[in-house]
């Protein structure tokens, strides 16, 4: 008996030495490897950077983390020539604080990085719109699997750093190569599968780029095969607005002050 007791008593205090909080974290995918990057001619690190600071100062009530389709929409920071949807961003999120959260070129790797190191830091924006995966799978050819696997994952360290707030999960907008229509379409029904309709929601504004064949975006939508021009914004505007009414009461959208028609 005094064994046993000796036992029970080492191992509770083992246990009481390690609290929950301090539990290892959820092993990543094998495919998930969270790095910074330079594939595309902006210098990354200083925008990491730009983005930290301008939430640590601005303390934002919409962030949008994405790529270079994100990245080039609108907003700040911006320190990007090639912005395209610039008046469609403005009448979006209004006089609304939000960072354009956008990399170009980003993978979820990259994005995951970004987080990880500070991105979301000591900030609870209302709603986390997350619009990633293409270059996973145009670029790098992730399968879907592995490319949804990457997303949960992703999106369990958003809830981490930023417990009260929505997310949503936007689908990755279709490509005008057809062979990846395929893989769009398979990633977006598992994608779908991570909504939990209490902080998480999914919803696929791409459906409406598409052709009437169902598979590849309009042209009068696409600036190349990826990005959209500045119809295309304006297309998707509309979808995020009429998804953020329904989410968050708060959410106003429209123009700025001062630039009502």
């Amino acid at each position: 008996m005094n064994f046993l007791m000796y036992t029970f008593t080492v191992l509770l205090g083992a246990f009481l030495a390690f609290p929950a909080s301090s539990a290892p974290e959820r092993a990543l995918p094998s495919t998930l490897k969270p790095e910074p990057h330079q594939r595309d001619p902006y210098d990354w690190n200083a925008r990491h950077e730009a983005v930290r600071k301008r939430n640590q100062s601005v303390k934002p009530e919409y962030v949008m983390i994405g790529d270079s389709i994100t990245h080039h929409w609108g907003g700040e920071p911006s320190g990007d020539s090639r912005k395209a949807g610039e008046a469609s961003w403005e009448q979006l999120f209004g006089s609304h604080a939000v960072t354009n959260m956008g990399f170009g070129f980003d993978y979820v790797d990259n994005a995951y990085y970004r987080v990880q190191n500070g991105e979301l830091d000591g900030i609870s924006p209302r709603v986390i719109i997350v619009l990633l995966g293409t270059n996973n799978l145009g670029h790098r050819k992730d399968t879907p699997q592995a490319c949804a696997d990457n997303i949960k994952a992703f999106l369990r360290l958003v809830r981490q750093k930023c417990p009260s707030s929505k997310i949503l999960l936007l689908g990755v907008l279709p490509r005008k190569e057809k062979n990846l229509a395929g893989p769009v379409k398979e990633t977006n029904k598992l994608l779908a599968k991570l909504q939990n309709g209490k902080n998480i929601f999914f919803a696929d504004p791409g459906k409406a780029l598409l052709s009437a064949d169902g598979v590849s975006p309009k042209n009068e939508f696409m600036k190349d095969v990826v990005h959209p021009n500045s119809r295309g914004y304006e297309v998707l505007e509309k979808e995020l607005a009429a998804l953020l009414k329904k989410m968050d009461a708060r959410f106003r959208g429209g123009k700025p002050a001062g630039k009502q028609a």
